[in-house]
């Protein structure tokens, strides 16, 4: 879901547009602003289910909350907070939230759907600095842990804890299976094995850990038939120029081979008219975990 890594200007242009597009179809399918997998557990997987799905994904992760005093506000970091869906759900449970977010596109949003109760640092959480030394009750990484080298989104997130704090994690790890072919597989993040070694290094105890990968993988299947439905109607949109414009097809098709590298050619393709992103592929290659830490006590 958002990025952390410094990139270069049109890397980064590219990603708003496509972060834009991606919140516009999402609150036009859900009516929500939603950036993560769904949890289909006994749900059937169809476009009308997603808003649904994500919804249970909220619901199941938020069983992982620390455990509160009656009338006690969590202080909460939610590193990488989207567009503060998720920051809203937690606020009005009556939680105080910080969202660390990069995109300014990603930063409007969540100041609009927390309607401005959440404080929001336009930063990357590298180089977030909170105010007045606060420290939090929960450091939150829900699908924004893969983009921050799994040291140092550790490291940083237990310098930021107070005393009882936690970190709450919910992301995809690779699995151990190596990868073959020149199409990037469905999923993403740091090895499992290393994400476990690392909270070994740190001294961290994991409190929970659960893995979901088979609930979130029919997510998958689910993006890839939204894929193929709009190569669908790209061919169909050639058949007919073939027919009734082809000296406009030329033409489209000359700007398209020289605004696009022959490898970026390749994986949109791959991505509109295949079905390469499916959820056995998906489960081969990740692990899609939950791990709720704590810094062992001296």
């Amino acid at each position: 879901m958002t990025a952390y890594r410094k990139n270069k200007k049109s890397q980064e242009n590219s990603r708003a547009v496509s972060l834009d597009i991606a919140l516009r179809v999402v609150s036009f399918v859900t009516g929500k602003e939603h950036l993560h997998y769904g949890y289909w557990e006994g749900l059937d997987v169809n476009l009308e289910n997603l808003g649904k799905a994500q919804e249970a994904y909220t619901q199941h992760l938020f069983k992982y909350l620390p455990k509160q005093k009656p009338n006690k506000k969590l202080k909460i970091l939610d590193i990488g907070g989207g567009s503060g869906q998720i920051a809203k759900y937690l606020i009005d449970l009556g939680h105080q939230v910080t969202i660390v977010i990069p995109s300014s596109i990603l930063a409007e949003h969540a100041k609009k759907n927390t309607k401005g109760k959440a404080e929001i640092q336009p930063t990357t959480f590298e180089e977030y600095t909170p105010k007045e030394n606060i420290k939090f009750d929960l450091c939150l990484y829900a699908e924004s842990f893969q983009y921050i080298p799994v040291k140092i989104a550790l490291q940083k997130a237990t310098q930021l804890l107070n005393k009882n704090g936690e970190i709450l994690i919910a992301d995809c790890f690779r699995s151990t299976q190596e990868h073959t072919g020149i199409f990037r597989k469905p999923g993403g993040g740091p090895s499992l094995a290393s994400m476990e070694s690392e909270i070994r290094r740190q001294k961290l105890e994991i409190i929970n850990k659960e893995e979901i990968t088979k609930a979130v993988a029919p997510s998958i299947e689910l993006e890839q038939q939204f894929y193929n439905t709009i190569g669908f109607s790209i061919n169909r949109i050639i058949r007919s120029l073939k027919i009734t414009r082809p000296i406009v097809l030329g033409f489209l098709s000359i700007l398209y081979k020289l605004l696009l590298s022959n490898r970026k050619r390749l994986r949109l393709e791959n991505r509109l008219f295949e079905k390469t992103r499916s959820k056995d592929l998906f489960l081969q290659y990740n692990h899609y975990m939950i791990f709720r830490l704590k810094p062992l006590q001296k």
